[in-house]
């Protein structure tokens, strides 16, 4: 079962990554449908998906890093809900509408709606409130689904408890182990047998095709280190832009008194009573918030560190939070801070980033950044052109552009290549019979992380079989490991049959307690199901082939349940349902497919650097 959901997540997670996501407060205006010349990347029905929807996608995505495969799939996914959406003429009321918007705290102030904020936001993001309100629509609309999906998979709450105290309960086994290297003396490995083997792993004894270079990386990173930037640069910078220096970040430890969301004004004013008296302790003795930290902070994220956060900058951490933080002075305790999580002790441990030298530092190295951003389109067209004008050679483009032609080692064919070397692009152009064969220099490789590669053969190995009599100690090695695990696994099925009928006596030992999620040191998860499904008339016996080759004999001597395991197995049931639910709204997009016709341009993703390689949005 937990198979299943395992095998889904990914899946799961690439309809959600963007599905979910809303688009609207950060000014994605007309999301779909506004790409500009580069032509779509995908077309859902009549509507296109382009290149720079991609990107924003992913500049919103919230910390979860999805690569550009993931969030096209996502955008699809979303278009194909909307389109259903229209097709079946749903709607949202005014009054939903207006909560929407009035509920988005970046419309708020001090907790309520700000018109003047909204205002605001329209004039820099939107032309018109109609647009922006359309798109907050079609949000609604989606988060309306969504929600319908996440309870579209239901247990009852007997059957939850049920199947928790089933993973719950765990069955106490001692072991007794069938070692195959005993069986290492009667065995006589043949030449045929040996010759037979090698034949047929012959892959396995295969050197693929090796190559040394020399080469050229060109990225806007390694031209940035060559760019100077004068003081008079920065100093119009930041005349230009005042706040681009805030690189200031501060080093914060807490104590967390949680207030649940549903709490009564005088839960509430408990959960403070003591905080307030936490902060006497504190004040009385600062050097103590570490140890009263880890005694009473209710942050599972910090408090065994003794409170600490760690270094942040600006817009991480919630407003009421911060507002405080970052007014602290290095040492000082704060008073009670309230936020939506409940109340804060806080301590400012460090500050960086905020003196004129770290300040300059960053205006310069966005500076550089700015300049090889602007430089690099054209040095890659120089890169062209002198490397195919100058096919036997990258000297020419070493010299004129100024970057060092590296070496390589011995670089592999295919999927042992690492590195650098082991982006598919690359790895075509390196081994292609131009560069093999004609000795030339390969095409500029674009990697697809902001750099450009061109290579040139230096020495090279084509593929070869490694000599019999070179691995022929392994092979024998590897038969006689493969035949010895088979004699053990005989044996031990012959004693299994002996002592489940009450015919043997084995000296079982090293006993432990086994669940069924297979939380043990000692038993091979291959062995756990087994012991679960033996009969619980104890002692009972089951064995298995163990990982290493050995065969692995258990005697189940009882069962009980481990109650402290009930929470933790709560969740993992929580979580299947979830699963399930998210498996359901998976299905239910991939039907939408069969209404819609998509079109995909992967290469144009690739082209836009990300790392993917292409694949079915709807498995």
């Amino acid at each position: 079962m937990f198979n299943v959901v395992e095998k889904h997540q990914k899946m799961v997670k690439g309809i959600m990554i963007v599905i979910a996501s809303t688009f609207v407060v950060w000014g994605v205006s007309g999301y779909f449908g506004m790409g500009g010349d580069d032509g779509y990347v995908a077309k859902v029905g009549s509507n296109k998906i382009y290149s720079q929807d991609i990107d924003r996608a992913m500049d919103q995505s919230q910390g979860q890093s999805p690569d550009k495969m993931q969030v096209l799939f996502g955008l699809i996914n979303r278009q194909l809900l909307l389109n259903s959406f229209d097709d079946h003429h749903l709607s949202v009321t005014t009054t939903q509408l207006q909560d929407a918007i009035a509920a988005i705290p970046a419309f708020q102030t001090d907790g309520k709606f700000d018109v003047n904020k909204y205002q605001e936001f329209l004039k820099q993001r939107y032309t018109t409130s109609t647009k922006f309100e359309q798109d907050m629509q079609q949000q609604i609309l989606i988060n309306q689904e969504l929600d319908f999906f996440k309870n579209s998979y239901f247990t009852s709450q007997t059957f939850q408890d049920k199947f928790a105290a089933l993973l719950s309960r765990e069955r106490n086994v001692s072991r007794y182990v069938i070692d195959p290297k005993q069986f290492y003396a009667k065995i006589n490995i043949s030449e045929s047998d040996i010759a037979a083997y090698y034949q047929q792993n012959i892959t396995k004894y295969t050197i693929a095709d090796q190559v040394k270079l020399q080469y050229i990386q060109l990225s806007a990173d390694n031209i940035a280190k060559t760019i100077t930037v004068s003081d008079a640069d920065v100093t119009k910078y930041l005349q230009d832009h005042p706040n681009a220096s805030n690189n200031e970040q501060i080093d914060v430890s807490h104590i967390l008194f949680t207030v649940a969301p549903d709490a009564t004004a005088a839960q509430k004013a408990q959960v403070k009573a003591q905080a307030e008296k936490v902060l006497a302790q504190v004040k009385a003795n600062p050097a103590d918030f570490a140890k009263l930290a880890k005694q009473y902070s209710q942050d599972p994220g910090s408090a065994a560190n003794g409170g600490d956060l760690g270094f942040f900058g600006h817009g991480v951490m919630v407003k009421p939070f911060e507002d405080i933080a970052f007014t602290m002075k290095k040492g000082q305790i704060s008073n009670l801070v309230e936020t939506q999580y409940g109340f804060h002790i806080l301590k400012l441990n460090d500050i960086k980033g905020n003196d004129e030298a770290s300040k300059k530092a960053l205006v310069v190295q966005q500076l550089q950044k700015q300049k090889a951003q602007q430089q690099l389109p054209a040095m890659i067209d120089q890169l062209n052109d002198l490397t195919y004008n100058k096919a036997d050679s990258l000297d020419p483009a070493a010299q004129k552009l100024g970057i060092a032609i590296q070496n390589s080692d011995w670089v592999s064919k295919g999927a042992s290549a690492k590195g650098l070397f082991a982006n598919p692009k690359l790895q075509k152009s390196i081994f292609s019979d131009e560069v093999l064969k004609q000795h030339h220099n390969s095409e500029v490789v674009d990697l697809g992380d902001g750099s450009y590669v061109v290579a040139r053969s230096t020495e090279y190995k084509p593929a070869a079989m490694t000599p019999l009599q070179t691995v022929k100690p392994q092979i024998i090695d590897a038969l006689k490991a493969q035949q010895a695990s088979q004699m053990a696994s005989a044996l031990g099925q012959q004693d299994l049959t002996q002592l489940q009928q009450g015919k043997l006596k084995l000296n079982f030992a090293n006993p432990e307690n086994v669940t069924l999620l297979g939380q043990s040191k000692t038993v091979d998860p291959m062995a756990v199901k087994q012991i679960f499904a033996a009969p619980a008339n104890f002692p009972s016996y089951t064995g298995a082939l163990a990982q290493d080759g050995s065969y692995v004999l258990y005697q189940i001597n009882s069962q009980a349940t481990d109650k402290s395991l009930d929470a933790q197995n709560q969740k993992v049931v929580s979580q299947l349902s979830e699963q399930y639910s998210m498996m359901n709204l998976n299905a239910y997009v991939g039907s939408l497919r069969s209404l819609y016709k998509v079109n995909y341009k992967l290469d144009r993703v690739q082209n836009t650097g990300g790392d993917v390689a292409p694949a079915q949005p709807n498995q």
